[in-house]
């Protein structure tokens, strides 16, 4: 078990390093954006997606081998990521609502509509599947970026429950 003042360093380490996870899905939202013109954002989008729970544990991994004198019990690996995950959540949240509120201008619904029309046009996409895409955006445009934040948030929160317990599995090492 942690004592306490470990615990109050557990809780600061998984902050700052739920600051850097969260920087990085900063990064991989504003290449998510910045692919619906490039094709090389996409892929930096696709890239950086599937990098982060190798960064989360590549991240608990040094926090266990820097403080934990490299043995970390589950609990302590999940409890550790489930912070992170947190605190990288609430970041990316901030950052979403600044550029909703401030920069978007309907930019985001534009593409999505964009790229609705262009899978219209294919022949495959049935009339049905087309009236349920086009309901959905026009929900999604009707959203306030507040609406629009909070979901990416609760997203990201599902992640927070479901990804760190199967990191911890990965980088918990017990004492030998």
């Amino acid at each position: 078990m942690l004592e306490k003042t470990d615990n109050k360093t557990h809780g600061i380490y998984a902050m700052q390093y739920g600051t850097y996870l969260g920087l990085l899905w900063c990064a991989m939202y504003a290449s998510f954006l910045a692919g619906f013109t490039s094709i090389f954002y996409t892929l930096c989008f696709f890239a950086l997606y599937i990098s982060s729970p190798f960064y989360a544990a590549y991240l608990t991994k040094k926090y266990r081998k820097e403080v934990c004198n490299d043995s970390m019990q589950f609990t302590q690996a999940w409890s550790f990521l489930f912070i992170m995950y947190i605190c990288a959540s609430l970041l990316s949240a901030v950052i979403q609502f600044i550029y909703f509120r401030f920069f978007d201008n309907g930019y985001f619904v534009q593409m999505i509509q964009q790229m609705f029309e262009l899978l219209n046009a294919t022949p495959e996409i049935s009339n049905e599947m087309s009236k349920e895409f086009g309901n959905a955006i026009d929900l999604f445009a009707k959203l306030s970026s507040k609406d629009i934040v909070f979901n990416f948030l609760s997203s990201n929160m599902i992640n927070a429950t479901i990804l760190p317990p199967i990191i911890a599995l990965f980088v918990k090492k017990n004492k030998q």
